[in-house]
């Protein structure tokens, strides 16, 4: 069955209490989190994945459209207002908010009216790329536009050209990358192999593909690609005067709110898996969800929105795209998409798919090497939260936090759930660790989306940012501005195979003192000096550009700019170790990650105090390996995959 989460969840269904786990953290002074273990749900979905259309009848929400109350009646505004986030100790981060100076001057546009049509809820997302391949990483920021589609030329994307010295300027018009219409996520990537960055436009309406024609201009592909996504259609069931079922079929208006790309059939070039949200169409999903009596008109929840199929489109090799979702094994139709991330989970040496669904399980693919996947969503583990209960799931990363080799995942998710940790137990397997980790009280009382699991002080340890932002402006309960989390990955008791995470907002900028609504974000070296960045895609207002000051020390960093050449020339897949004398660390070259956005494509690795990397080894998609001995440290390193397998040598930077 559906396992609709409380806090999004009407009165009148019965909606579940919350699970609470009792436990001492010792991060917390030894001060008891009064937290009470429920009961485990199975953690097992039902009914057919496969089928489209609205949930099952024994668990859907009632129709909002005649209900005169909350959306989200569990919602206590008092508990977001009694902020978690003190007393903490000093943070060990530094941002500066520089988006002003740095000259950028866009504004996002969602498209949000009094009408609350659902699209505008969920905002858009940014990209950090080499637009025009000078080696300088530029911005690239995705808005919406009025509904109905059409009908206003309000927004527009805009993408800002780095100029080296912390300033951009604005390169939108002769680039061609000005797209205006109802645009959510940005998946950039070099689809056709020829060494610049290509991208691809999540949009509600049609999608959009723009080839990079390598002068810093982009060529709207979209209707030739193939991946307008705009030619689906699905069978309403629904029954009559008589009670009589009657099938009738309609075409699907796209909603694609994300993706990644991902050579899943190892041929040497990028497909695209796309999330879709749902199935809304306007006039006739335009449902009234809020307070009535008080005239009061919020979202809805996403339980009024179909849920349909999600793509995986196939690249054939000449920018072309065929819709490969149901051969390739990853045609469930149950979960409102959000953020992908494709990346090895099980240790195979293939990259797999891992998707945030809000409200409905999150999927997991694994990658079976002959072009198939098989579905491990219901068996791994990551679906689900502690209590086997779906929750909503919205940004999402996968990285190694414990030092094991193995990635684990993390959920970003609605007020009063928490954003959850799960710490991979191989082979595919995962548990629900978050109050393990320390991460579960301080993200209950915010809407969390874009995110990732990264390493912003150098030590070796991926950290966890959070942006936060609610989902109603008029709520009269609730903030809808709402604090960045930031929490220090750290050694419990000095052990350093021990991790918990640890509240660091606290002097870490001014930034993180006030309340934003965001939503997409993405993390990247923007200035070059050997540490990552922010960039948040905040709902109609200014971007944050937060650039990391924190001090180093004697910390030391590298970052790889790895090119494939048998495999996908992003190097989608590749799997670094980096042997530091007693600290191993697993990096991978990922896909997707946050919410809405694209990272930096280089992969920057902190190194703590180590003054060189003994061993740095990269394995590819292809099977091929590289590996280089006393590594220096401080430096860029281009590696290109060899044609035959390497031997170690020496490295020097690039």
């Amino acid at each position: 069955m559906d396992h609709p989460d409380s806090s999004r969840t009407p009165a009148s269904a019965g909606a579940r209490p919350r699970p609470t786990i009792g436990r001492l953290d010792p991060l917390l002074g030894a001060t008891l989190v009064s937290l009470t273990l429920l009961g485990l749900g199975s953690g097992c979905g039902g009914g057919d994945p496969t089928a489209a259309g609205a949930p099952k009848a024994d668990s859907a929400a009632p129709d909002r459209g005649e209900l005169d109350q909350d959306p989200f009646p569990h919602v206590d505004g008092e508990a977001q207002a009694a902020n978690p986030m003190v007393p903490q100790e000093p943070s060990p981060f530094r941002f500066e908010e520089i988006s002003r100076t740095a000259g950028i001057d866009f504004d996002h546009v969602s498209g949000m009216t009094d009408e609350r049509y659902y699209p505008s809820a969920n905002a858009s997302g940014v990209a950090i790329m080499d637009a025009d391949g000078d080696g300088l990483m530029d911005l690239y920021f995705a808005s919406c536009t009025l509904l109905p589609l059409g009908s206003s030329d309000l927004g527009g994307n805009r993408l800002y050209l780095n100029n080296g010295d912390g300033t951009y300027r604005d390169g939108t018009e002769a680039s061609g990358l000005g797209f205006r219409g109802f645009n959510h996520g940005i998946v950039a990537h070099d689809f056709d192999g020829d060494g610049d960055t290509d991208v691809f436009l999540a949009c509600y309406g049609p999608n959009r593909l723009y080839r990079n024609d390598g002068d810093g201009t982009f060529t709207d592909i979209s209707e030739s690609a193939g991946v307008e996504n705009m030619g689906r259609t699905v069978v309403d069931r629904q029954a009559d005067a008589s009670g009589e079922i009657v099938e009738s079929e309609r075409a699907l208006v796209n909603w694609a709110s994300g993706g990644a790309a991902i050579d899943y059939d190892l041929d040497g070039d990028l497909d695209l898996y796309v999330a879709i949200h749902g199935d809304w169409r306007l006039p006739e999903d335009d449902k009234w969800c809020g307070f009535e009596d008080r005239g009061i008109r919020l979202y809805c929840s996403p339980r009024q929105i179909r849920t349909v199929k999600h793509v995986l489109f196939r690249n054939e090799g000449d920018l072309t795209f065929t819709d490969v979702t149901d051969e390739a094994g990853v045609g469930r139709a149950d979960g409102h998409g959000f953020g992908v991330v494709a990346a090895d989970l099980n240790a195979d040496g293939l990259a797999d798919l891992y998707v945030a669904n809000d409200q409905n399980p999150n999927f997991l693919f694994l990658n079976k090497g002959d072009g198939t996947f098989t579905d491990a969503t219901e068996t791994s583990g990551a679906a689900f939260d502690i209590d086997g209960m779906a929750q909503s799931g919205m940004g999402v990363d996968a990285e190694d936090v414990d030092g094991d080799g193995l990635p684990d995942l993390f959920v970003t998710n609605f007020q009063n759930e928490y954003n959850t940790l799960y710490r991979n137990t191989g082979d595919g397997f995962f548990t629900d660790m978050t109050p393990f980790y320390g991460l579960s009280q301080d993200s209950r009382p915010w809407v969390g989306w874009g995110t990732a699991l990264a390493d912003f002080d150098s030590d070796g340890w991926p950290d966890c940012f959070v942006t936060n932002g609610h989902v109603d402006a008029n709520h009269p309960d609730y903030e809808y501005e709402e604090p960045a989390l930031l929490m220090s990955n750290v050694a419990l008791g000095g052990d350093p195979t021990s991790r918990r995470f640890k509240l660091a907002t606290r002097d870490a900028g001014p930034y993180f003192d006030a309340g934003h609504v965001g939503r997409g974000a993405a993390f990247g070296d923007l200035d070059d000096d050997g540490d990552l960045d922010i960039v948040v895609s905040h709902k109609d207002e200014r971007p944050a550009i937060l650039r990391n000051d924190t001090p180093r020390a004697d910390r030391h960093w590298i970052r790889l700019l790895l090119t494939g050449t048998r495999s996908n020339r992003d190097a989608v897949g590749a799997i670094i170790t980096a042997e530091l004398g007693e600290l191993t660390i697993h990096r991978q070259r990922k896909s997707g990650t946050s919410m809405l956005s694209t990272n930096d494509p280089r992969v920057l690795i902190g190194l703590g105090d180590a003054e060189s990397i003994d061993r740095l080894a990269v394995r590819w998609p292809s099977g091929a390996e590289t590996v280089l001995e006393d590594v220096p440290v401080d430096q860029d390193l281009a590696i290109t995959e060899p044609e035959v397998e390497d031997t170690p040598a020496d490295s020097s930077s690039d």
